[in-house]
C-alpha cells in the first residue's frame, strides 16, 4: 500500500496527464446526474478484487466527474469555488502528494506557519488588530459552526448568568445557521429583511 511500485508509478504518470489535461482545458459547466443514471454509468464500484488504479480513474473521468458541476468555470457562481487561479490549482497537486496534515503545529508546522502568514495579511488588510487570528476552512457551513461557536464562548465569558443563547439571523441566511443553532443546541430567531 505504501510502496511506489512501477504499477503505482504508471499510474501516477496516468493521474498527472489527465490533470494537466483537465488544467489546460476550458471545461464544460456539467451537471449533476440521478443516482439511477449514475447507477446505470457506473455500476457497482465496490467489489471484492478492487477496480485498479486505471480502471477507477477512467471511471472518474468519463462518469463521475463528468456528474459534478465545474467549479472553476466562469459561469459557476454557488457555494465555494475550486482554487481562484491557475497557480494555486496546480499547487494543490504538490500538496496532496505532499500528504500534508495542517490540524495542529506538531503535524504540520510549516502549513500552519503559511496559513498564518496568510491570515495576518487577510487581517491587516481589513484593519483588524494583531490579536485576530483563525483558521481557514472548506466552506461556510463549517465556517459558520466555528464562528457561532467561538461567539458563543466569548459570549459566555461575559455573561455567565444566561443559560440560553438564541442566534438572530436574517430568514434569508445561509441555512447552516439553523444547523448549527441545533447542533449547538441554541435557539434561532429568524429576521425578515425590510422588503424595500
Amino acid at each position: 500500500m505504501h510502496e511506489f511500485t512501477p504499477e503505482v508509478e504508471a499510474m501516477a504518470h496516468e493521474i498527472m496527464e489527465y490533470s494537466l489535461v483537465r488544467l489546460r482545458t476550458d471545461p464544460p459547466l456539467d451537471h449533476p446526474k440521478s443516482p439511477e443514471e449514475l447507477f446505470a454509468l457506473a455500476g457497482n464500484t465496490i467489489t471484492a478484487e478492487g477496480l485498479g488504479g486505471h480502471q477507477t480513474l477512467e471511471l472518474f473521468k468519463d462518469v463521475l466527474a463528468t456528474a459534478c458541476i465545474s467549479t472553476d468555470h466562469p459561469r459557476y457562481l454557488a457555494f465555494i469555488p475550486s482554487a481562484p487561479s491557475e497557480y494555486s490549482n496546480r499547487f494543490d497537486l504538490g500538496v496532496g502528494a505532499s500528504a500534508l496534515y495542517a490540524g495542529s503545529w506538531l503535524e504540520g508546522a510549516g502549513a500552519v506557519f503559511a496559513e498564518n502568514q496568510a491570515l495576518r495579511w487577510i487581517s491587516d488588510l481589513a484593519g483588524l488588530p494583531e490579536s485576530a487570528g483563525g483558521v481557514f476552512v472548506q466552506g461556510g457551513t463549517i465556517g459558520n459552526l466555528s464562528a457561532l461557536v467561538a461567539a458563543r464562548a466569548h459570549a459566555r465569558e461575559l455573561w455567565p448568568e444566561v443559560t440560553r443563547w438564541v442566534v438572530a439571523a436574517s430568514a434569508e441566511a445561509h441555512s447552516s445557521i439553523k444547523s448549527a443553532a441545533e447542533i449547538m443546541d441554541v435557539g434561532v430567531l429568524l429576521i425578515e429583511p425590510n422588503k424595500s
